[in-house]
């Protein structure tokens, strides 16, 4: 699974690329529900820009192997999770396709890794 999760860091570095260009592109696949942001009051537009970056440094964590990068993919997961969940009466298609391909990424990054996400248990 180790040169699926550089795949996947690599896809995660050129789609937050991607969104950062001055150019009109269609939204890729796993931000298709990122406009749900918006509908944050005082919130939305900061997210707008904070969920590619994050994106874009959990891609880099990843390629080079960093723990963090795991971390901060989980995090961009979470948020584009509720974005997506968020958005599904309003676009179901949209949403459906980035719930699969975000769970699709999840399970590749955090395969036999998942409990190091954990806090250790106390004793």
């Amino acid at each position: 699974m180790e040169k699926y999760r550089d795949t996947i860091g690599w896809g995660a570095i050129i789609i937050a690329a991607l969104s950062f260009l001055p150019i009109p592109l269609p939204a890729l696949p796993p931000m298709l529900s990122s406009s749900m942001f918006m509908l944050l009051p005082g919130l939305g537009s900061v997210m707008m820009m904070i969920v590619p970056m994050l994106l874009f440094a959990a891609g880099i964590g990843l390629v080079k192997g960093w723990d963090g990068g795991r971390k901060l993919f989980v995090i961009w997961a979470a948020l584009s999770g509720l974005a997506a969940l968020g958005g599904f009466q309003y676009s179901p298609n949209d949403s459906i396709v980035d719930l699969v391909i975000i769970t699709a990424c999840l399970v590749v990054v955090l395969w036999g890794d998942w409990r190091q996400l954990l806090p250790p248990p106390r004793r």
